[in-house]
């Protein structure tokens, strides 16, 4: 039975010590400033559908301009100019214009007199005026535009030249699109990838730092024999659990300080993070790191244990350090391909790599919500063991000094002396 009282003092003592520190809080302030202006910039930096001003010509533009009520044609070929700039993305504002001159003179004039596109009409012809010729083969979207607006203008005077009905000139010119069926589903908002790489790439973080830092302060505390006046007042699985319990404290709030960042942030700018992923993806990432820290910690402190210097300590966490590498990377080729392979699936039922993983196959459409859910529940039964073996390798090797012990050779011993 674990001792709460020496635990918690064991926890305190590793949350003081690691929050001492000056480093962790140079490195809270760059992460959290990172976290705000990946927010923030492509809020502030996304320009929007360009408006353009398209100058309009007719016969009774005059008297339109004078305050009359434009004409049915005029009020056409608006519509028709509105509807085929839309289609191409972009907005239009439709000023009335004198004619050729007016709108020559207004193609190259700067400032509010500026137009980007004219329409002429007259009694015999029409056209479409811009001020200098598109490259062949342009597909700008100014260039789309115009000739959208050319096709479109063109319709609407032989639909008006020929008398067709509205109802037949509407199923003509803009028809009820046929249904589209899909074989597979939508990828899921960019601003729910970019959350599950977001998660994968902190999860990636604090385990690497938090774990190796953990690992480094049992590895210290045993090269310098402060562990064994601990010791005296304490049992090993305490000392364990309470390293663990510390170090963990400081990791969740630290991924909790990023998370609400992350909404706040989102928030005040209007982000289409939280509109199109919503806070439930920034709570699914943070579960994530939760229990995927759980797993990692205990064996990291354990990893510590069977070190004897501080150059034991690379070669130690080593075979801790590989998933975390292999999951990290696998989570970015998930997203650079648009898809994903059969390595990640498997990646993503791997309590090692899951927390990683998932997430993003998850966004990306390749794992259904019950699929996220399986994962973390064979993780969170991985935990159990992770912290049982853990156990057993911290309190068989923590007072053992010496050369660096092997995993292997202290769970046969410890075999042996069960038998």
């Amino acid at each position: 039975m674990i001792n709460l009282d020496a635990t918690r003092l064991v926890a305190a003592r590793e949350i003081r010590e690691q929050a001492r520190g000056r480093a962790l809080w140079i490195s809270l302030f760059i992460t959290v400033i990172a976290v705000v202006l990946v927010v923030v910039l492509p809020k502030a930096l996304a320009s929007g559908p360009p408006t353009y001003r398209i100058g309009l010509a007719t016969p009774s533009a005059s008297s339109a301009s004078s305050g009359s009520t434009a004409t049915p044609t005029e009020l056409a070929l608006r519509s028709a100019i509105e509807s085929a700039v839309a289609r191409t993305g972009a907005k239009a504002k439709v000023v009335t214009l004198g004619g050729r001159d007016d709108a020559a003179t207004r193609l190259r004039a700067s400032g509010a007199a500026h137009i980007d596109i004219a329409v002429l009409e007259t009694d015999h012809t029409s056209s479409v005026l811009v001020d200098r010729a598109f490259p062949a083969g342009s597909t700008t979207r100014k260039a789309l535009a115009t000739t959208s607006i050319a096709v479109s203008v063109s319709v609407a005077e032989a639909v008006a030249a020929h008398q067709v009905p509205a109802a037949t000139a509407q199923a003509l010119t803009n028809p009820k699109p046929l249904p589209i069926d899909n074989l597979r589903p939508a990828p899921a908002p960019a601003g729910k990838r970019g959350v599950a790489l977001a998660g994968a790439i902190v999860f990636y973080i604090l385990v690497l730092r938090y774990g190796f830092g953990l690992l480094m302060g049992v590895v210290q505390e045993k090269a310098t024999r402060v562990v064994e006046v601990v010791l005296s007042t304490t049992r090993p699985l305490e000392l364990l659990a309470g390293k663990v319990f510390g170090s963990a404290v400081m990791v969740f709030s630290q991924a909790a300080i990023l998370a609400v960042t992350a909404l706040i942030s989102a928030e005040a700018v209007g982000s289409d993070i939280v509109k199109t992923s919503g806070a439930s993806a920034i709570a699914v990432a943070f579960v994530w790191v939760v229990i995927g820290y759980l797993l990692y910690s205990a064996l990291f402190a354990a990893a510590g244990s069977l070190a004897s210097k501080a150059d034991d300590a690379q070669s130690v966490s080593l075979p801790l350090q590989i998933p975390l590498f292999v999951g990290y990377f696998a989570s970015f080729t998930v997203l650079g391909s648009g898809g994903s392979g059969t390595l990640v699936k498997i990646l993503a039922y791997v309590p090692f790599t899951a927390p990683m993983n998932m997430p993003v196959l998850a966004a990306t459409g390749g794992a259904a919500p019950w699929q996220v859910v399986v994962s973390m529940a064979i993780t969170v039964v991985t935990i159990g063991v992770t912290m049982r073996l853990a156990a057993l390798l911290f309190s068989r090797s923590i007072l053992r000094t010496g050369g660096r012990l092997k995993a292997r050779q202290v769970l046969a011993e410890a075999r042996r002396s069960a038998a």
